[in-house]
């Protein structure tokens, strides 16, 4: 984030934590600023109402709009758009708007049939994918960052007063498509166009554990998420130097953040998986993220202690000279260093309940995670069903610099805890911790399960491995 961080003459937070480890369950604390367990209510679908009457919840758009400011929503993930009311305050944009593809992807996905599916898919890249290349510059999958960029530069000319525009980016998430010519210098074990190598991590990280998928064939999906991470990173310089000449982006002025709402892991052996997701889990890699901050009154620098998105929603909206919500679970800071905390918290919802995790600033870290042992792929199930194939688990894991390992592990119902001192005063800590801020390490079963519209919105997504 080196050059990014420059660019916007920004504040560079090397420690940051978002509160999830998947889009779901880390949107409530960017959008709203709070754990998406407010946002559940009793249920895993996670869908803000549609008024704050509804949920007593405000988001930034909100708070921003009534603040005079016009604010635009530019992204085609359904998850972050309309169909869960992710468009509360904003008025312009592109709302979580499914393109052709998604679409033609939700009418295959109504037959039912896997193997029509997966015909489809094949098709898509092999196909449709090869051709659209060579006649068109927008064919990947998702609406590509520079798509974006021109629209939001186009929506800005003319305008006056205060604007408001969130771009959620999908380049870096699978299938990952980077341009071919970011794939030149990379080394790959089998040689891929950039088609067969989108469908290679669409399939791997769709099968969750990634089984037919070597460990060569990870480290090329390895490459190509790097390669589409390089492309975004060039986009974003180039478009905030657009922003500065056009006199959009004033530094010193305006605001910027960038960020992502969580990372990515490719360690299956040690994880488990394979991506981010079905698997509610807080792994650093899944969980530690970018996050480059510019406000008018912070000087350009460095913060490496840890930090949380939850206080991000409300330092911004206090940059603003907004009113901060009091339904927000986070806190402004005034100066960098005030984002500084000792412990961070994670919440994410699975198909069954809600799984929390905190991490100490020493690396310490005590969650719960879900792995799921069906080797089929089911969208609907009952809880007995899944007791059975679902493996949860408690984990106390040690950060030393890019390794985590784990230091004890346990069933996540079992009353057990480490005999070695150490390990055990560091658990019992940590647990005594997330009682008093998040509750227990993971919540009482759902009564109910994931509806038909949230598994239809998983689908378009590609995530369709044991969702239920």
């Amino acid at each position: 984030m080196r050059e990014v961080t420059a660019s916007i003459q920004g504040v560079e937070f090397t420690n940051a934590f978002a509160a999830a480890s998947n889009t779901g369950s880390s949107m409530p604390a960017l959008a709203a600023g709070v754990f998406c367990d407010r946002v559940a209510n009793g249920s895993p679908n996670l869908k803000l109402g549609e008024s704050r009457d509804d949920d007593d919840v405000v988001t930034m758009a909100e708070a921003l709009s009534e603040s005079g400011y016009d604010c635009s929503l530019w992204c085609d993930n359904v998850i972050f758009g309309a169909e869960r009311n992710y468009d509360r305050g904003f008025d312009d944009g592109r709302a979580g708007t499914p393109n052709w593809k998604k679409r033609a992807q939700k009418l295959v996905q109504q037959t039912g049939s896997d193997r029509l599916f997966n015909a489809c898919r094949w098709a898509y890249f092999n196909v449709v994918g090869r051709i659209e290349e060579r006649i068109t510059t927008e064919s990947n999958y998702y609406i590509s960052a520079d798509t974006h960029h021109q629209a939001v530069l186009a929506s800005l000319e003319g305008t006056s007063g205060g604007q408001m525009h969130w771009i959620h980016y999908m380049d870096v998430h699978h299938p990952f498509e980077p341009p071919a010519d970011y794939l030149e210098s990379r080394s790959l074990n089998t040689d891929r166009s950039p088609s067969e190598l989108a469908e290679l991590s669409s399939q791997a990280i769709i099968q969750n554990r990634g089984e037919g998928t070597t460990d060569e064939d990870i480290e090329d999906i390895v490459q190509a998420y790097r390669a589409a991470c390089e492309y975004l990173r060039d986009q974003l310089v180039s478009f905030i130097e657009t922003l500065i000449d056009r006199n959009h982006y004033v530094p010193g002025h305006d605001i910027i953040v960038l960020t992502a709402d969580h990372g990515e892991g490719f360690d299956r052996d040690r994880h488990g998986m394979l991506g981010h997701t079905p698997t509610p889990s807080f792994w650093d890699d899944l969980v530690h993220v970018p996050l480059v901050v510019s406000l008018p009154d912070w000087e350009p620098g460095t913060v490496d202690c840890q930090v949380s998105q939850i206080d991000l929603m409300p330092t911004v909206l206090q940059a603003a000279g907004a009113p901060v919500p009091s339904s927000v679970d986070g806190t402004a800071a005034a100066r960098p260093t005030d984002l500084c905390r000792d412990h961070v918290f994670f919440t994410a919802t699975g198909p069954y309940r809600t799984y929390h995790g905190v991490r100490s600033r020493s690396g310490w870290k005590l969650f719960s995670d879900r792995i799921s042992d069906s080797e089929s792929v089911e969208l609907t199930g009952t809880d007995d069903e899944g007791a059975d194939q679902d493996h949860e688990r408690a984990l106390l894991t040690r950060v030393d610099g890019d390794t985590e390992s784990i230091e004890f592990e346990c069933q996540l119902d079992a009353n057990a805890h480490p005999s070695e001192t150490r390990k055990r005063d560091r658990w019992l800590g940590l647990r005594r911790r997330l009682r008093e801020d998040r509750g227990e390490i993971a919540t009482r079963r759902f009564d109910e399960m994931l509806s038909d519209e949230t598994v239809e919105q998983l689908e378009q997504l590609g995530y369709v491995d044991n969702i239920r």
